[in-house]
């Protein structure tokens, strides 16, 4: 299974938001989607789950041209994570859950297996607007994992960005363990040394525009990386271990 965006483009009047963006997301793999603010990474994940219509180009889920699917259909396929969750009503973290399985076969296991996942069991019957914000980016997480088919695709718009230390280690070695079973993981992410340490491959956008994409350590090329984030790079290489890549 795969995912692949091919020519993609989104204006706005004269602003280009995307132009021309042709990559592809592969199954049992996570990749990073990585660029300074404005580059265009959250208008492309929700191109990819529909949310935005493109002026030119498409999106293909399974080889199936995804403005052709239905709703239930881009809803057993794709899971996603926004950057920011909004529940207008009281519901609780139970029932936000719950709401992952809405165009699917409701399944209590399949829930309290995502709540145990993110740490949530305690929390469960909280009203969700009374959690922290890593709390809620916890349970976004949650009613995601509880949509995922083992072999579907998961994106994910800075998932861990308000998580303690401990649950972003928890969350992305959950991604990891979802890529390893069948799934198809995309993650948009600003911390680029745990996009090192959890990705395959790197999307790197800058300027509505796809600068690289290919195995992580090859398009965190540092000279690159200086001319798109402006920031000196440096590799701290680690003896058996996932080198770092430190700014300067």
């Amino acid at each position: 299974m795969s995912l692949v965006v091919d020519q993609l483009s989104l204006h706005y009047g004269q602003l280009r938001a995307l132009e021309k963006i042709s990559v592809q997301a592969k199954a049992g793999r996570i990749t990073a989607l990585i660029g300074p603010n404005a580059a265009g990474k959250s208008t492309l994940l929700k191109c990819i789950v529909g949310g935005l219509r493109p002026t030119a180009g498409c999106v293909l889920i399974d080889d199936r041209p995804a403005h052709r699917l239905s709703a239930a259909t881009l809803a057993r396929r794709i899971a996603y994570v926004p950057q920011r969750s909004v529940v207008s009503a009281a519901f609780t973290v139970r029932e936000v859950v719950e709401l992952g399985r809405y165009a699917l076969p409701q399944s209590r296991a399949r829930v309290d297996d995502a709540l145990g996942r993110l740490d949530l069991i305690d929390v469960a019957d909280r009203p969700f607007p009374s959690l922290s914000v890593g709390q809620q980016q916890r349970v976004t997480l949650a009613r995601a994992v509880a949509q995922l088919s083992e072999d579907g695709h998961l994106l994910t718009d800075e998932p861990t960005s308000a998580m303690d230390l401990k649950h972003v280690r928890q969350s992305l070695q959950l991604l990891r363990r979802l890529a390893d079973g069948g799934a198809t993981v995309l993650i948009a992410i600003h911390d680029l040394a745990r996009a090192v340490m959890i990705s395959d491959e790197t999307w790197l956008l800058a300027g509505a525009r796809l600068v690289a994409a290919g195995e992580t350590r090859k398009v965190m090329d540092l000279k690159r990386l200086e001319s798109v984030f402006g920031v000196r790079f440096e590799w701290i290489e680690r003896p058996g271990k996932t080198p770092i890549l430190h700014a300067c």
